[in-house]
This record gives C-alpha cells, sequence and structure tokens, in this order.
C-alpha cells in the first residue's frame, strides 16, 4: 500500500492549564485508497422521499456519511477521491470533499454539502420507531407493518405505556458538561478498535469516545459558534448533536431516566420537558412538539479519526466521576441478540443488534448496512 507521509508542525497547548506553546513534529499517515480493499471508499447513489443522496463508507473503518447531491441547484455525480481520508469523495467539477463533507479542493472550496438527517445505531432501534422501513438495495421490500399511527397520551407526544423507567432516576446518569480533552496523537487510553462519535467545526473537531459516552450517555459541550449536546443511548447504539439554544435560550440536556422503546428520554434543564433521541422530538411538557436543530457527526474507530485528525480534541476520563471507562456497562449487550427493555414492533430481517447507517426524510427512513460498503 502507498503511503503520503505528511510532517506537520503543531503549536499546541501543553496542558488545559498552561500558556506556554511548543513546537511538536508529528507524523500523520494518510492511505492512498487506489487499489487497497482496506481503505477504499464506497459510493452508493441513491434517492430517497425525492431526495437525490449519496453515501460513502468503509466497513473496515466503521464509518457511513450522507449528503444531499444537489448544491446550489446543481446535481453534483461524485466518486471516490485518490487522496485518501478525511476527504473521501470527488466530483464531475473536480472538487474534493472531507467525511464532514466540506469541500477541501477545487472551485467549491469552503462550501458544504447538507448532511442528510442520519445516525448509526442498531437495527432492532430502527425497525422499531420506522416500522416498515426500507433495507436499500431492496428496497421494494418492506416490513409487516398495518399503519399505525403513534397516538399520544394526555400531555405526551407518544404512547405514555411505552415510557419505561431504565432503573435509574432523572440524573441518576450524569450528563457532563464542558469535559476535558487531550489532543489526539498524544491519547493512550483508547484502542484502536473503539468507537468515537465526532464534530467538526471549520478547521476543529473533536472526538467523544464511547467509553465515555456509555457511562455519561450526554455531553453539553460546545465547539467554534456551536453549542451542542451529544446525545447517545448505548442500548440502541445511536448517537447525535444537538443545538443547545432552545427558543433563543442556552440550556443542556440531562439525562431522565426514562426511555421510549428502549431509547434514550433526555430532558432540558431550562424547561424541564422530555425529549426523543429516535423521535427526534420533545414529547413532553411545555415544548412539546419540538424539533432540535441536528448537527452532523461522524462515527468511526480511534484508528480512523486518528488517522484523519491528529491534531482534534479527544474527551478524556478525567470527568470527575469514578467510571471504569473502557468497560462496557452492560456486559455482553453489544453482542446479543437480547434486549433488556421490550420494544412495540419486532422486525427479523436483520439481527437486531446489526449496526446500519439510517437515513430519514420526511419521517421516512432507509438503512444501509455495513455489507454494502
Amino acid at each position: 500500500m502507498k503511503i503520503l507521509r505528511l510532517i506537520i508542525i503543531l503549536f499546541v497547548l501543553i496542558s488545559c492549564n498552561k500558556t506556554e506553546t511548543e513546537d511538536i513534529e508529528i507524523d500523520v499517515y494518510i492511505p492512498n485508497n487506489s487499489g487497497n480493499s482496506t481503505t477504499d471508499i464506497t459510493i452508493i447513489k441513491d434517492e430517497f422521499q425525492n431526495k437525490k443522496i449519496v453515501i460513502a463508507g468503509n466497513a473496515n473503518y466503521q464509518f457511513i456519511v450522507s449528503f444531499e447531491r444537489e448544491l446550489d441547484g446543481t446535481l453534483l455525480e461524485f466518486s471516490q477521491s485518490e487522496i485518501g481520508i478525511p476527504i473521501i469523495m470527488t466530483d464531475n467539477e473536480g472538487n474534493e470533499w472531507d467525511i464532514f463533507g466540506f469541500a477541501i479542493l477545487g472551485p467549491r472550496k469552503g462550501q458544504r454539502l447538507k448532511p442528510t438527517q442520519s445516525l448509526i445505531g442498531y437495527w432492532f432501534s430502527f425497525a422499531t420507531f420506522y416500522p416498515g422501513i426500507e433495507i436499500f438495495p431492496d428496497t421494494d421490500r418492506r416490513g409487516e407493518f398495518d399503519g399505525e399511527k403513534i397516538e399520544g397520551s394526555g400531555n405526551w407526544l407518544v404512547p405514555i405505556d411505552e415510557i419505561r423507567s431504565g432503573g435509574v432516576g432523572k440524573d441518576g446518569i450524569p450528563a457532563l458538561t464542558n469535559p476535558k480533552y487531550n489532543r489526539a496523537y498524544s491519547v493512550e487510553y483508547l484502542s484502536t478498535s473503539d468507537l468515537v462519535v465526532g464534530v467538526s467545526e471549520g478547521e476543529n473537531q473533536i472526538a467523544y469516545p464511547h467509553d465515555v459516552l456509555d457511562w455519561h450517555e450526554i455531553i453539553n459541550d460546545g465547539l467554534g459558534e456551536q453549542e451542542y449536546s451529544i446525545i447517545y443511548c448505548p442500548l440502541t447504539g445511536t448517537a447525535t448533536a444537538w443545538n443547545r439554544n432552545l427558543n433563543g435560550k442556552l440550556t443542556t440536556f440531562g439525562v431522565s431516566g426514562l426511555l421510549f422503546n428502549t431509547n434514550i428520554v433526555p430532558f432540558d434543564r431550562e424547561t424541564d420537558s422530555a425529549w426523543s433521541q429516535l423521535f427526534d422530538s420533545s414529547i413532553f411538557d411545555e415544548l412539546k412538539g419540538t424539533k432540535p436543530d441536528n448537527l452532523m457527526v461522524v462515527e468511526t474507530t480511534w484508528e480512523t479519526w486518528k488517522i484523519m485528525f491528529p491534531q482534534s480534541n479527544v474527551v478524556n476520563f478525567d470527568t470527575g466521576y469514578n467510571r471504569k471507562y473502557g468497560d462496557y456497562p452492560y456486559g455482553e449487550y453489544k453482542t446479543q441478540d437480547y434486549l433488556i427493555f421490550p420494544v412495540k414492533y419486532d422486525d427479523n430481517r436483520l439481527n437486531p443488534k446489526e449496526r446500519v447507517h439510517a437515513v430519514v426524510i420526511n419521517g421516512k427512513a432507509r438503512v444501509y448496512r455495513f455489507s454494502n460498503f
């Protein structure tokens, strides 16, 4: 495999508490994708809910991302880039696009593709929230579903009998706010196959390890002008980022201890309204029916993230809480078929714990399997 070696000189803070800087020389290895099956990026062009979209991914690197193909009224044609991650696609205009959808080179440099609303998570979670969901490429077949609509109960937007206690009270799982970081190139507390959830703003990125999210589920943070909360549900394996500015007021989210179809129910501290991550809405109280503003996240392995963004910040284990970070709190749950809590709809077309990428448009969803990439 051909390797392009870049020497990057970084001016970094020695620690969060120091202001001195030093020149640090690090080696960044960016694989050349050409002719190497472990680094090839598979590009899929699709149309869903009258939207032309492009999905790019690599099963070995454990990432799938998706974007709308139309930009400024022009429909772009995409193929794999030969430069190497984090640049993943090139187009018919000669632009090179990175994994967050930014044009890094070419006539559209600085522009960004519109990300689809999408998540990576366990198959069973999408099957129960979007019954009858389509599976790419066999989109003519749908799961059995009688068309029943979700009907709320009282002041709830969803059936109250599908809201369950997760066994802990409000804030029983402590959310984090303004966590501490290390630079990616200096991190030694993560393994290559560990999963991280990443966000990007301008030239800066932050990665949030599953090892931390498994124990805290919500991290209230910010990057540049973006103030957001990472919302992660270890039971459904789904991660999102919600803008913390709600109706002009900045808030933080906490863990309510409740579940809706085994998925996390956060609450915002400004109004105490309850939210559903996978329903993508507030489901109880003052903000009921409000949709959050979603920010794009990229989920991938630590090894891949470090290759792509060696200068990024990574949340560390210095949280102020005594947790066994790196030990999964739910035993064999990730690798076994069983669910801890019941869900309304079962769909056995796939293994319930298979991780898939779901694109959601107009309240409908289609999933893409890692085996497609």
